[in-house]
């Protein structure tokens, strides 16, 4: 089962323990013209923008020796790409609940919706 994380517990992350993000990566698996509409805004906040059909072939860029963080627009996606890394052999993955629509709605209103 894949774990959810929330975008406040992304935010606090980001926020108040930096140091933790070299534990991580974060899988975007936006179109890019959606990540161009709306993206999350922090000087700590770093992505690998992979859309969710290029990641069979481009999962050697995600790393398995982290904790792997997918995100998306509003989750759907970013747990069937979760999913899919799970049962590829990814030890901790999670997905971003709610994806970039929850992040505007709760942590940052100045990012569009869409």
């Amino acid at each position: 089962m894949i774990e959810q994380f929330t975008v406040a517990d992304l935010a606090d992350m980001l926020d108040n323990q930096p140091d933790q993000l070299d534990g991580w990566q974060i899988v975007d698996v936006r179109e890019p013209w959606e990540l161009e509409r709306a993206s999350i805004r922090h000087a700590a906040f770093r992505c690998s923008a992979i859309p969710m059909a290029t990641v069979p072939l481009r999962s050697g860029e995600i790393a398995r020796d982290k904790k792997i963080l997918v995100m998306c627009r509003s989750g759907g996606r970013s747990m069937q790409v979760a999913n899919f890394l799970a049962g590829s052999g990814y030890a901790q993955v999670y997905n971003l609940q709610g994806g970039i629509t929850a992040w505007s709605r709760e942590i940052d209103p100045g990012v569009p919706t869409y």
